[in-house]
């Protein structure tokens, strides 16, 4: 693996001078390479890597992404990558025969950025987590699940309940989960990346080598410098750590009281252990749940929890485990569904008129069929994810009170114009979410495609300097997506 000051004084041949004149330098016939050029791409692979064209075996199951809402793009070929040097093969060949592609690793993103009608570039084979030390090393297409079945050597980073969710994908856009209010955001944990650049070369990304593209990577978001093949995070050990998890539901006329008892006990809460995500959904029902853990004793999370048990939950669930069983019931269970966001990233707590308004338009939800849901959840903030200065990573919203998330999901058979009607209901409560809290500040991992001004609401002023380490990573703008940082801006 050579320093970028190497590659970019030795080169690497034809394939990247071909990258360094751009992505469009290549004359493809309107029908898309030839049957010789995906040969060709199949006889450079490594023996444990294949290629995926559609009608044959295999293609189906990788094609279609995590949200259905994009399932119907279809890409011209699938590459299946074993190794780093697999990816490099699927950048150069991409260039070569002007085939536009993008990487994928859970295949999750909101706004179907890890789709593509040309080659679509799998990482999942390249799902190893490996302990070393205090270090655990995570392959490009490691998921959250990945990373729970290696709880042998119960070592710990901060990650995400979805199991599907791509390491990759949530470390680089930041990294939410029921942890980072203790010990930082999965980007914060990140001690080394690998990364495949435009020119088809491999390179390491830390505080020591290419620090520009590190401090990218913590926050930058994907598909934006390059394709992230391995991660080595600072991990902690949680061997004899306690956790106790609660999950609660309530009726909507509790909204108020709970957000104001909730948001008293974050405030307090000066050591971290307590992190929550409260979600009002509608699902057939309108009704309120809180989900979290404490990393403590029974006893201990009862007493902060005492205020809120006196609404009178519907459901009560409260259980001292082991960190990992812990874990284990904070999981979401997977589920293949369409789905959009609209995200904000406030500063200041919700006072009682603006959860008034959520609750309400939760209880006035209108799914169009059996199955449709809507929602507005709210991830806990604050502690050590709220410690770095906002330029000390990309991600620049480090004085937040909560990720909000308003969303909807649906099922692929709903009419078009159901759909329009879900969109507009999120847009309304959106709209309203970001007057009364007075941002327009968005979570970059959770996309959504018709934000307006989205690179200030993703990455406030750190935009800039994203522009400037994009100019020297891609000059030719190769990595680019509906909301890709663009080395052209301005």
């Amino acid at each position: 693996m050579r320093n970028r000051r190497d590659v970019l004084r030795l080169g690497t041949g034809a394939a990247a001078a071909a990258v360094a004149a751009g992505p469009t330098t290549a004359s493809p016939t309107s029908a898309g390479p030839r049957a010789a050029a995906w040969q060709e791409l199949r006889r450079a692979l490594s023996p444990g890597a294949a290629l995926y064209r559609p009608g044959g075996g295999g293609y189906d199951r990788l094609a279609v992404p995590e949200n259905l809402r994009y399932a119907h793009v279809r890409p011209a070929g699938i590459v299946a990558c074993a190794t780093p040097r697999d990816v490099r093969v699927a950048v150069r060949w991409s260039v070569k025969h002007g085939v536009p592609f993008a990487p994928r690793s859970g295949g999750h993103d909101y706004a179907g950025h890890s789709t593509t009608e040309g080659l679509l570039v799998s990482l999942r084979r390249m799902s190893e987590v490996v302990p070393g030390g205090r270090r655990l090393r995570v392959g490009g297409g490691a998921t959250n699940s990945d990373v729970y079945r290696a709880r042998e050597a119960n070592l710990y980073f901060p990650g995400g309940r979805c199991p599907g969710v791509g390491v990759a994908g949530l470390t680089l856009g930041g990294g939410l989960g029921f942890n980072d209010r203790k010990w930082g955001l999965g980007c914060d944990r990140l001690t080394q990346t690998e990364v495949v650049l435009a020119d088809g070369s491999l390179v390491r990304a830390s505080a020591r080598e290419n620090p520009d593209l590190f401090w990218a990577c913590r926050g930058g978001a994907g598909g934006n410098f390059g394709i992230n093949t391995g991660f080595t995070f600072d991990a902690i050990p949680v061997a004899d750590q306690v956790a106790t998890v609660f999950d609660l539901t309530f009726a909507l006329d509790r909204g108020v009281k709970l957000m104001e008892r909730v948001q008293e006990i974050l405030r307090r809460d000066g050591t971290g252990d307590f992190d929550c995500r409260v979600g009002f959904v509608n699902h057939g029902h309108g009704e309120i749940t809180l989900l979290g853990q404490y990393l403590g004793t029974d006893d201990r999370l009862r007493r902060h929890l005492a205020p809120i048990l006196e609404l009178g939950p519907t459901k009560r669930f409260v259980e001292q485990r082991h960190f990992w069983k812990a874990q284990d019931h904070l999981m979401t269970k997977p589920e293949r569904v369409a789905l959009a966001s609209k995200s904000l990233v406030p500063d200041r707590r919700l006072e009682a008129e603006t959860v008034t308004a959520v609750t309400e338009w939760i209880r006035h939800w209108q799914p169009g069929r059996a199955g449709n849901a809507g929602h507005v959840t709210l991830f806990a903030m604050g502690g050590r994810s709220g410690t770095p200065a906002p330029d000390e990573t990309a991600f620049p919203h480090r004085g937040a009170t909560f990720v909000i998330d308003i969303g909807t999901t649906w099922d692929p058979a709903t009419p078009g114009e159901v759909v329009g009607h879900l969109l507009d209901q999120i847009g309304t409560v959106y709209h309203t979410l970001r007057r009364d809290l007075g941002t327009s500040a968005s979570y970059v991992n959770f996309p959504d495609p018709d934000l307006h001004r989205w690179r200030t609401a993703y990455y406030g002023p750190n935009h800039d300097r994203l522009v400037e380490i994009k100019r020297r990573y891609d000059p030719g703008n190769l990595f680019r997506h509906g909301q890709s940082v663009d080395s052209r801006t301005a």
